[in-house]
């Protein structure tokens, strides 16, 4: 800084050292208050530049790992809901095998068994549907979509960073590669049943089904009809169900039309009828005979489960052995699910640890973040409180440097 010499008047040196002393002050106050306002230690580039690019750096990773820290979140709610389809598939094998304990006793008899069985279908039914509303985002999770295709989770803030699931079986209660507990019907089936004298000579089931009538459920029904004559259209044809309910049926013989509780019709020669409820029934010709005549008809809808004594290829349930070795069979698919379950915990207990790991991570690059971009505000406090003063200092010292040159004036007098 250059010596004030104040004989020389045409260059006011001490009024510009005090100015330059000043714009300096004003730029470290003007760069104290900014970081005071924004908490920020770099708020342009030139504060830092060294600085600032670190700082970004560990920025995007610090959100990044945030971003790790969401999806391994939404990964342990997946397998919660993987687990839980899973923990609700073992309750209905314990209760599958429960019931077949029960059947396997002598203490029960052909209709206790079959109701059972009955029973045994409805669980393994409800074991595909678990399987088919154990999903996320659309994607079933224990359908054996993710056995050798995995679940990749993205865990950490590089490219290369993630978490696989994969193993998970498909716990159906059919199909190939499924728990192999039941068959599936994938057409309906209708048989003749056990009848009073020769009615139907023939059940088959209807592609067509009458707008004002629904497909028959699976079930046993039965068919009357009274004759009346050997000609003519007076013979009248019922459907009953199980529990000898008149059911509507369609008023023609090829299932359209108008529906009623019974249809009159000629059957003294035979022939197909088409109830327009899924049942196709072929009579037999039918002398003249006013009392009513009876058939029973086993009808079996389309998607119908039958569990089988060893598995889908096994022996159909009738007798206690069969009710035996179906327990073993359900002892190893228990095995099957509970090395499932066992996978998923197993899963769940990884991102645990991995959660932990990103979460601290998380916390040390933003406090190294911090660091580097934001202020100390007590120290920005105290430089700003110094330039003040240091300010005011400046503008005093100028104003009597601007004074000095006139104490010349003396040498005039």
């Amino acid at each position: 800084m250059a010596n004030q010499d104040v004989t020389r008047i045409a260059s006011n040196i001490g009024a510009l050292n005090s100015l330059w002393a000043l714009t300096s002050v004003n730029k470290q106050l003007g760069v104290a208050q900014t970081r005071l306002s924004t908490g920020k230690r770099i708020n342009s580039a030139a504060d830092d530049p060294a600085g600032l690019t670190i700082a970004t750096k560990l920025n995007a990773r610090s959100q990044g790992l945030q971003v790790a820290l969401s999806n391994i979140g939404d990964a342990k709610n997946l397998l919660a809901v993987a687990e839980a389809g899973v923990g609700r598939i073992t309750d209905i094998l314990v209760q599958m095998k429960n019931k077949a304990s029960q059947a396997a006793s002598d203490t029960m008899g052909s209709a206790e068994r079959d109701a059972i069985k009955e029973q045994l279908n409805a669980y393994a039914a409800q074991i595909d549907d678990i399987v088919d509303q154990t999903a996320w985002n659309g994607n079933k999770l224990i359908s054996g979509n993710y056995k050798d295709t995995a679940l990749s989770f993205q865990t950490g803030a590089d490219a290369n960073d993630i978490t696989n699931v994969s193993g998970l079986v498909n716990l159906a209660a059919t199909g190939d590669t499924g728990l192999g507990l039941a068959v599936k019907s994938t057409t309906s089936e209708a048989k003749v049943g056990a009848q009073a004298t020769t009615v139907l000579s023939a059940a088959t089931t209807s592609g067509t089904i009458n707008a004002n009538l629904t497909q028959l459920g699976t079930g046993t029904y039965t068919v009357r009809v009274t004759v009346n004559s050997n000609t003519g259209a007076d013979d009248k044809i019922e459907l009953l169900d199980a529990s000898g309910n008149v059911m509507n049926i369609a008023q023609s013989d090829t299932g359209t039309g108008t529906v009623a509780k019974s249809w009159t019709t000629d059957l003294h020669a035979g022939g197909d009828i088409d109830f327009g409820n899924g049942l196709v029934v072929t009579f037999a010709a039918l002398t003249s005979d006013t009392a009513p005549v009876t058939a029973t008809v086993n009808y079996s809808a389309q998607g119908e489960y039958t569990v089988k004594a060893g598995g889908s290829t096994g022996n159909a349930l009738t007798t206690a052995a069969d009710y035996r070795q179906l327990m073993t069979t359900l002892e190893e698919k228990l095995d099957t699910v509970n090395g499932i379950m066992s996978k998923i915990g197993a899963f769940t207990g990884r991102l645990e640890f991995k959660e932990e790991q990103v979460s601290a991570a998380q916390i040390n690059v933003e406090a190294s973040y911090n660091r580097i971009m934001n202020a100390n505000m007590a120290e920005e406090q105290v430089n700003s409180s110094k330039f003040q003063i240091l300010q005011q200092t400046a503008i005093a010292m100028l104003a009597q440097a601007n004074q000095a040159p006139a104490s010349l004036l003396t040498l005039f007098k």
